[in-house]
C-alpha cells in the first residue's frame, strides 16, 4: 500500500508540477504577446499546450499505463466537435494521451479544448492554464452558458482556428448517485435504463453544432467511447494511492458534417440515438475487454522521450526556484493573485483575451480604412 500511495504521489507531483512550471515559464510571460498580436499568442499557447500533452502522455506510459486507441483517425486540421461518455472524474488525463495517437502524424498541430463546469477554473495551476487555452467553462444556467458559448465560438470563428471541441454530454461521471437521477430521468420519460453510461443533456450539444454549422465553420462530429477493461480510478484520490489502470481503451468514430442534422430536435435525437448505441458498445466492451482486435501501435515514441526529459527538468529548477529564490516566489505570488482576483471577478483570461482582440481588430480596421 504504501508503495502505491509514493507511486501515486510522485506521478501526481510530476503531473501538476507541470502544469505550474509551464505556467510560469513559458504561458505567463508570453501575455505581453497578446497586447501586439493576439493571433499569434493563440497560436503560441495552442502549441505550448499541445508540448504539454506530449508530457501527460510520456508520464503515462512511463507509470505503465498502456492507452489502445482504435476507430477512426482525428484530423487536427479539421474543426470538430468531439463527444464523449464520462466514466470517471479523471477520463481526460487519459484523453491527451490517446489524442497523441489519434491524431498522428500531426503530433502537436491539434486544438482540444473542453467544455468544463465553471468551478473547474479556479484550480490553482492547471485551472488558470486551462483559462489561457481558451477552454468553455459552463455554469449549468442556460442564459448565461449560452452567451460565453456564443463569444467564444465566434472569437474561435474570427480567428480562423481549426479546433476541437470537446464536451461530455451527461454533464457529470458516472456514480451510483449519478446512475440514480439518470434512472429516475429514465423512468419518468419513458427511456430505457443504462448501466455503462447515464442519459445526455442534449442543450449544449445541440447549441454548439448549429452554431457552428451556422458560421459554416464545422467539419465532423466524432463520437469517442472510453473503456476500462481492468481497474476504474473514479478520482484523483485513487491516482494519488497509485491505483492506475493498466490500460484505457478509446474508440473513436468520424461523422462528417453531411451526415448530420441541421435542426436543434434532430440533433438531440441524434444524440440520444448516438448513447443507445454506445451503451450497446460498453455492454460489449466490458464482455470482450476491447473495442476492436485492430489497436494502432504508438509508432513515434521519440517526441515523448523529449518531453519526459523537458518537462521533468523544468518541474525540478521551477521547485527548486520556488525554495530558494525570493524573485521567482515574488513572481509566482503576482501571478497567482493576478489569476485569483481575474477568476472571481470576471469568467477567467480567455474573456480578457477576447476583449482585447475585438478592440485590437477594430483598431486595426479602422488604420485600414482611414
Amino acid at each position: 500500500m504504501m508503495r502505491g500511495l509514493l507511486r501515486g504521489t510522485l506521478y501526481c507531483a510530476l503531473w501538476y508540477g507541470s502544469v505550474v512550471a509551464g505556467f510560469l515559464f513559458i504561458a505567463c510571460p508570453m501575455i505581453p504577446l497578446l497586447l501586439f498580436s493576439p493571433l499569434k499568442f493563440r497560436k503560441c499557447n495552442d502549441f505550448l499546450f499541445s508540448c504539454w500533452e506530449l508530457y501527460s502522455t510520456a508520464l503515462l506510459k512511463a507509470f505503465g499505463v498502456k492507452i489502445l486507441v482504435s476507430g477512426d483517425h482525428i484530423s487536427p486540421d479539421e474543426s470538430a466537435i468531439l463527444v464523449m461518455n464520462h466514466r470517471t472524474r479523471v477520463d481526460w488525463n487519459f484523453l491527451w494521451a490517446a489524442m497523441y495517437q489519434a491524431c498522428l502524424p500531426s503530433i502537436v498541430s491539434h486544438r482540444l479544448k473542453f467544455v468544463l463546469k465553471d468551478p473547474i477554473r479556479h484550480i490553482p495551476g492547471p485551472g488558470w492554464i486551462m483559462q489561457m487555452n481558451g477552454f468553455l467553462y459552463i455554469t449549468r444556467r442556460w442564459e448565461e452558458d449560452q452567451s460565453r458559448l456564443s463569444q467564444t465560438l465566434d472569437y474561435l470563428v474570427a480567428l480562423d482556428r481549426r479546433s476541437q471541441l470537446l464536451i461530455f454530454p451527461e454533464g457529470t461521471d458516472l456514480t451510483k448517485s449519478s446512475k440514480e437521477k439518470s434512472d429516475s430521468y429514465a423512468a419518468k420519460h419513458g427511456l430505457p435504463q443504462y448501466s455503462f453510461t447515464l442519459h445526455p443533456k442534449t442543450t449544449g450539444f445541440s447549441y454548439l453544432v448549429h452554431h457552428l454549422q451556422q458560421a459554416n465553420y464545422l467539419d465532423a462530429v466524432y463520437d469517442l467511447t472510453i473503456g476500462y477493461p481492468d481497474y476504474v480510478p473514479q478520482s484523483e484520490l485513487d491516482l494519488i494511492k497509485g491505483k492506475l489502470p493498466q490500460e484505457v481503451h478509446f474508440h473513436i468514430k468520424r461523422i462528417p458534417l453531411t451526415d448530420m442534422p441541421t435542426d436543434d430536435v434532430t440533433l438531440r435525437q441524434w444524440l440520444e440515438r448516438r448513447w443507445y448505441k454506445k451503451e450497446e458498445v460498453l455492454e460489449q466492451f466490458y464482455e470482450k475487454k476491447t473495442f476492436s482486435t485492430e489497436i494502432w501501435p504508438l509508432i513515434n515514441i521519440y517526441p515523448l522521450h523529449v518531453a519526459l526529459c523537458f518537462w521533468s527538468i523544468l518541474t525540478g529548477a521551477t521547485a527548486l526556484l520556488l525554495i530558494i529564490s525570493p524573485l521567482f516566489q515574488l513572481w509566482a505570488f503576482t501571478l497567482s493573485t493576478f489569476f485569483v482576483v481575474l477568476s472571481f471577478f470576471s469568467t477567467g483570461f480567455n474573456q480578457l483575451e477576447m476583449a482585447w482582440y475585438w478592440r485590437w481588430r477594430a483598431y486595426f480596421l479602422n488604420q485600414k480604412h482611414s
